[in-house]
């Protein structure tokens, strides 16, 4: 969630002169405060991306006379302990000071040195996602897993955060179901179950907050979210502005080929078909009525006509039930085409949408292709003049529709994305990744919003270097993902 400062921690931040602080809490795997580490901060490092299900990483240098910090096991640090760091600033108006948080981390290399004179402690950490990544462990041990097909989502997630010992958790409702059984070996992690559950459908992310909390979200877009801050904030604590460019892994064009379709039965298959009054009607065998079909049967038909809006199948003359795309709405005019062979899948229910329809998923390999044309987007088709195209496989995806978000998506990161400039800046110690702030840029007196892609800073410093790309509301990405949450919260 963001963090929205109070006018005196604004002012405390921009004043002119600063005396910082770094408090350290240890904590047990129940987030229970053991201890803490006071020292001298020598140097200290902290970087955050988006792009990462690590999302932060930390380093300090301290100067101590503790002892107790040797490493070891029953000592404060080890393995089994997780430590908190927060950042501060003393108010020249109340002496007090104010901390904010800046990490919950795993140790990552932690070394003591212990001298006559000063002893040094160097810390290096990684947020919690390395306790499931196979980096501090995280395998899931003893057992082959299989999530089977139908099961929904949400409550998958959730049971693998309970198996693995998660409590502090956070899951966004995609309702959505596992499209078919999922299996893993006994050496997968959890990052590897969730990473593969997360790529059934574009755009979604999950990583472990600053809290240490695990989130499993909707990536934002933009669209809905606030500015954090503007040109008001951002004059007085200003450095300067940067821009580089690499052309390399711009792409305005994606094709993403998925999963290749077979049917289980092979008495699915109606190879041929009619069409009248907008119904496919077919045959298949031993089906004398819908009950005949269990829930998530895949149905192969070599379609004889184009289809007009809203068609629907008729399964040997028992009542025509409606074909639906991904969003669970009718498919339009043109999307099945004559002579075709096409894949579906039998639903008896989508969520609480819609009751027994055909779900569309493609042909035998799943395809999608999307085309950047925006001309706001300075790497698009129409701004370049040509095309720059990629090819990716994404076995998991199992629908043509998937498959065109995954490319709409990958689309949008190989372009809007990779429009970014660089503001070094006074260090702002609430701000996140993925939060948008208005900044009127010194070089081009352009104003627009932006988007927090990375950030990083050091302490002893007081500046960060945060990179931005632009934000736009023309881009088709930002719409289809606010129309898709629409449809899903009705």
């Amino acid at each position: 969630m963001a963090y929205y400062p109070t006018q005196e921690e604004i002012r405390i931040v921009k004043q002119q002169s600063k005396d910082v602080f770094i408090k350290v809490e240890l904590l047990n795997k129940q987030f229970k405060i053991l201890d803490s580490i006071e020292g001298h901060l020598i140097s200290d490092n902290l970087n955050v991306t988006s792009e990462s299900k690590q999302r932060r990483t930390y380093s300090a240098d301290f100067y101590v006379q503790d002892k107790s910090l040797l490493i070891g096991k029953d000592r404060k640090v080890w393995i089994d302990k997780y430590l908190r760091v927060y950042y501060g600033i003393k108010s020249r108006r109340t002496g007090e000071v104010k901390y904010w948080l800046v990490g919950t981390f795993a140790y990552s290399d932690v070394s003591y040195s212990y001298g006559a004179v000063e002893s040094t402690v160097s810390l290096s950490c990684v947020d919690l996602m390395s306790v499931y990544d196979g980096t501090l462990g995280g395998e899931i041990q003893g057992y082959s897993l299989k999530i089977p097909s139908g099961e929904d989502i949400r409550k998958s997630v959730i049971a693998l955060l309970k198996d693995a010992g998660i409590t502090n958790y956070n899951v966004e409702d995609i309702k959505k179901e596992i499209p078919y059984d999922l299996e893993f070996n006994d050496t997968t992690t959890y990052c590897d179950v969730w990473t593969k559950i997360c790529e059934l459908y574009d755009s979604w992310e999950f990583f472990f907050d600053i809290d240490g909390t695990f989130i499993w979200r909707q990536i934002p877009t933009g669209l809905s979210e606030p500015v954090m801050f503007d040109d008001t904030m951002l004059d007085d604590i200003w450095i300067d502005e940067k821009t580089s460019s690499s052309f390399s892994g711009i792409y305005n064009v994606t094709e993403v080929w998925g999963k290749v379709l077979e049917l289980e039965l092979e008495d699915r298959y109606s190879d041929s078909s009619t069409y009248s009054n907008n119904v496919y009607s077919i045959s298949l065998e031993d089906v004398k009525s819908l009950e005949d079909i269990d829930h998530l049967d895949r149905i192969a038909i070599k379609i004889c006509a184009n289809c007009e809006d809203n068609p629907t199948v008729s399964i040997n003359g028992l009542g025509a039930i409606p074909i639906v795309g991904d969003d669970a709405q009718p498919i339009k005019a043109g999307t099945l085409k004559a002579n075709k062979d096409y894949v579906f899948s039998y639903r008896r229910n989508m969520g609480d949408q819609i009751q027994n329809c055909l779900y569309l998923y493609g042909q035998y390999q799943a395809y999608g292709i999307y085309k950047e044309t925006n001309p706001e987007c300075p790497f698009s088709i129409t701004s370049l003049g040509y095309e720059i195209v990629h090819r990716v496989n994404y076995e998991n995806l199992y629908s043509d529709d998937l498959c065109y978000n995954q490319a709409e998506y990958l689309t949008y990161q190989t372009t809007a994305m990779l429009d970014t400039i660089t503001l070094n800046c006074i260090l702002i110690p609430w701000l996140d990744v993925n939060q948008k702030i208005k900044y009127t840029s010194k070089m081009t007196g352009e104003t627009g919003q932006y988007i927090i892609k990375n950030f990083s800073w050091s302490t002893l410093d007081g500046t960060m270097s945060l990179t931005l790309y632009k934000f736009l509301e023309s881009f088709s990405y930002v719409y289809n993902k606010k129309n898709e949450t629409q449809t899903r919260n009705r």
